[in-house]
């Protein structure tokens, strides 16, 4: 049985849940100051702070930001990807 694209409101507008051929890509360089103080707390920082972000995305290949320590010093990269 195929399945069909489910769309849902975001507010950058329609967003496609088909994600079959894209890779979300996350780096973060583990010798900053702050992930080098306290590597598991500055991460789940991190992801805490980007996963309650990535509404305001369609996340389509193409999108991504830079990713900030606790001291606004960045650290890495998310990007969205075609992986075919």
């Amino acid at each position: 049985m195929g399945t069909r694209p489910v769309k849902r409101q975001t507010l950058k507008g329609e967003f496609n849940e088909t994600l079959e051929g894209m890779r979300f890509l996350l780096e973060v360089a583990m010798d900053d100051e702050a992930l080098v103080k306290d590597p598991a707390g500055e991460l789940g920082r991190i992801l805490r702070y980007w996963g309650g972000n990535l509404r305001h995305y369609a996340l389509e290949p193409g999108d991504g930001s830079a990713i900030h320590d606790s001291g606004y010093r960045e650290v890495g990269r998310w990007s969205v990807e075609d992986a075919s």
